[in-house]
């Protein structure tokens, strides 16, 4: 037998016990997905007291979206029996110029969303971050 033989038998076996193997594995049903499949229902994060939530933002933006003011109306029934909200605004100084000003901003927004939900505004703390590669805002909840 020529050694190209021996390598050309020796792939089908390799690539036929692979295949063999692949036979083992569970299938899932087909199932066809609807033209909104991709949207789902947004579920109440959850939070444990003293453990803080991220609320991601745009590189370049402070504006709530649609979906982070559903998380804090989600929220806001635990928000409003905290007696300590600390929001700390983050943003990457290796990103943006003015990040303080950009932390702060996201801050901010988020206590004038929270204050509409009926969170007493003496109740939050503001904080910012620059030095952490993030665009966010935290909300850590005390007791």
């Amino acid at each position: 037998m020529k050694k190209s033989e021996i390598v050309l038998a020796c792939s089908a076996v390799f690539f036929a016990g692979i295949l063999t193997g692949c036979t083992d594995l569970p299938t899932q049903p087909a199932t066809t997905a609807s033209a909104t499949s991709w949207l789902k229902a947004p579920e109440a994060p959850v939070v444990a007291l003293g453990k803080p939530y991220m609320l991601k933002f745009e590189k370049m933006s402070a504006k709530l979206t649609p979906q982070q003011e559903e998380i804090l109306t989600a929220l806001a029934p635990q928000l409003k029996d905290a007696k300590l909200i600390i929001l700390r605004g983050y943003c990457s100084k290796r990103d943006i110029g003015n990040a303080k000003d950009s932390a702060l901003a996201r801050a901010i927004n988020v206590e004038k969303f929270l204050v509409t939900q009926g969170i007493v505004d003496q109740k939050m703390s503001l904080r910012y971050n620059t030095d952490d590669a993030e665009h966010a805002v935290e909300l850590e909840i005390g007791g």
